[in-house]
């Protein structure tokens, strides 16, 4: 990851009544910071200020937020990682110290974990966004200029203190706890499948945030800068599946397995065997669905199935996905969680 940069601060100019809102704006790199070499073609290298270069209305339609701009990193979303997010949640709770909020830009392949691990991490009644763009600067369908300032505004409102991490793209306010990339290519991929948007945001029509509704119930996770994260794997379950996998982990030393099982929460009878092996070994198997929307729980009795699970002691994270329940299980481990404990968090998802 690329050193973080010294931050240099834009003030917008004041045309209204000056708020003295002040907004730390967090550049990580992602789509909205690419522009494409005709040799390499689209990659990321665009710092904050080059970016705020290309959208001028940000003064115009904020004329009472100044901005504190940080180039933390120029990273593409998959280059991220889980110490790379902590780095990410020790620097912005340094940086929000000084500031009413923060809008932190982010390449949209990981947003939403990094969104969910630093609203599991920061504890905090400010203002966290996460943004990105869906298409980059020079592409005609460039998305990333009303994403930052969509993103800025619901940052500076004030009905949104108190909610969590946040994620604001294509017009939409989301928790991080809940949202999810559910297209490849679509403006509007970033979802709530279960509960729906918090609220709704477009500053260039003129329009304040408006909200529908709070976030669910959202659980802290102190992290120690000095512990190490273990190693969590993550398994999608497929017809036929048997335990060869489990036991590939188990013998590489896994702390912990995330199941994305079937349905509900059933799984072949052969990846049963290598679940029950991993619980012989006392660690703690999470499971989740494979589908994109809908609760888990110990529901149908045959071999396999959730009520197994259930017996085996895996855990059950009823509206979280793989990637989700991987990053929450690893700091729940960080934090030196054990059984009780770790059952509690997750039964609140």
């Amino acid at each position: 990851m690329s050193s973080i940069i010294a931050p240099t601060t834009q003030t917008l100019p004041k045309q209204m009544n000056d708020t003295g809102l002040r907004i730390a704006l967090i550049f990580t790199g992602g789509t909205i910071a690419v522009t494409t070499d005709k040799n390499a073609g689209p990659v990321p290298n665009l710092k904050g200020s080059q970016i705020l270069e290309r959208i001028p209305e940000v003064g115009r339609y904020l004329p009472n937020v100044e901005t504190i701009v940080y180039d933390f990193s120029v990273l593409p979303g998959p280059q991220m990682s889980p110490s790379m997010m902590i780095n990410l949640a020790e620097f912005v709770s340094a940086v929000l110290e000084d500031v009413d909020g923060a809008v932190i830009t982010h390449g949209t392949d990981t947003l939403e974990e990094s969104a969910f691990l630093l609203d599991l991490c920061i504890d905090t009644k400010k203002t966290i966004v996460f943004t990105g763009a869906m298409h980059h600067s020079l592409d005609a369908g460039w998305d990333g200029g009303r994403n930052l300032i969509d993103s800025l505004g619901v940052a500076a409102s004030k009905a949104f203190q108190n909610e969590g991490v946040l994620t604001v793209l294509g017009g939409s306010i989301n928790s991080a706890q809940e949202v999810t990339k559910s297209s490849t290519t679509k403006s509007d991929t970033f979802r709530s499948l279960d509960f729906g948007p918090l609220g709704s945001v477009d500053i260039l029509a003129s329009v304040t945030p408006s909200k529908l509704r709070s976030s669910r119930q959202r659980y802290h996770i102190p992290f120690n800068d000095e512990a190490d994260l273990p190693r969590i794997e993550l398994f999608k379950t497929y017809v036929g599946m048997d335990d060869h996998l489990f036991a590939f982990a188990i013998k590489e030393g896994v702390k912990g397995i995330i199941v994305e099982a079937m349905g509900q929460g059933n799984v072949p009878p052969g990846a049963l065997n290598g679940i029950a092996r991993a619980r012989e070994m006392h660690i703690p198997v999470v499971i989740c669905s494979r589908c994109p929307s809908g609760a888990v729980r110990p529901y149908y009795a045959y071999e396999g199935a959730g009520r197994d699970l259930e017996k085996l002691g895996c855990l059950f994270a009823p509206y979280l996905n793989g990637q989700k329940a991987r990053l929450k299980l690893m700091l729940a481990l960080a934090a030196r969680y054990e059984d009780i404990k770790l059952a509690s968090i997750f039964s609140l998802d």
